[in-house]
């Protein structure tokens, strides 16, 4: 066994580099921060990911293979990759339904009001207000426990510009689990869908992170960026069963790390 592991490990890595990644992102730079913050901010958990922005503006991503795909912040402000998104609904959907995962953030409700892509029976409606606080529904969710325990202080005063922590607070939706929201307003919901999952969000923390308006309001962001990161891809990752074929990929990964 051992003499195969070793040929494996030794194609492994001549072809990694060439590999998809278990992530793929969209990442914009919107014109109210100007900045793409998704990527930079994955970089710094080390978290390989691929960068699939142009293939949704050219209308034909695909997303087999990818276990996360991870929309950036008002990434919707840019009609082509709003319009793809909907035009790909099928793709998304069929992506869950086998087991991925899609977290969207913050879009302004001028961009993406409805989000027309969701499966039928799930709805989420975006809207203008601008929210201060978070109050978590869920506090033993994994989202506010790992690795980082979140109290609601934590989302206070998170600034960027003249907006507050919940920038374009969701107004209605159905289907789905709440986990946060802010009064009569939704702020983080959560949907199972076939063999994976959906979270909706009226958070921003890629964008606050990498541009907030003063250091805490980045390292919070950035706190809570980890946990996102950790309740829906690492330890996602961790929890997956370890048949034969893992167990050997997982040795080939590791030979090739050192």
């Amino acid at each position: 066994m051992k003499p195969m592991i070793s040929t494996l490990a030794f194609l492994f890595c001549l072809t990694m580099t060439a590999m998809a990644a278990d992530v793929a992102i969209i990442d914009y730079a919107d014109q109210w921060t100007q900045v793409k913050a998704l990527g930079p901010t994955l970089n710094e958990m080390k978290i390989k990911y691929d960068d699939i922005t142009d293939d949704v503006m050219k209308g034909n991503f695909q997303l087999a293979g990818y276990k996360l795909f991870f929309i950036c912040s008002m990434a919707t402000n840019n009609s082509t990759i709003h319009s793809n998104l909907d035009g790909n609904a099928k793709v998304i959907q069929d992506f869950v339904k086998e087991g991925g995962i899609v977290i969207e953030p913050t879009q302004a409700d001028q961009n993406e009001a409805n989000v027309d892509w969701l499966p039928k029976g799930l709805t989420c409606v975006r809207s203008d207000p601008d929210l201060t606080t978070v109050e978590i529904v869920k506090p033993d969710h994994p989202l506010f426990n790992t690795p980082n325990k979140l109290k609601e202080d934590d989302f206070l005063n998170w600034k960027y510009k003249g907006w507050p922590t919940v920038w374009e607070s969701i107004a209605s939706q159905s289907g789905f689990d709440v986990l946060a929201k802010s009064g009569d307003r939704f702020v983080i919901l959560e949907a199972e869908y076939g063999k994976g999952k959906l979270v909706m969000m009226a958070l921003a923390p890629d964008k606050y992170h990498v541009v907030g308006n003063d250091d805490y309001t980045k390292k919070q962001a950035f706190l809570f960026f980890e946990n996102l990161m950790h309740a829906y891809y690492l330890d996602v990752l961790a929890l997956q069963p370890k048949g034969k074929v893992s167990l050997i990929w997982a040795e080939l990964k590791l030979t090739c790390r050192r």
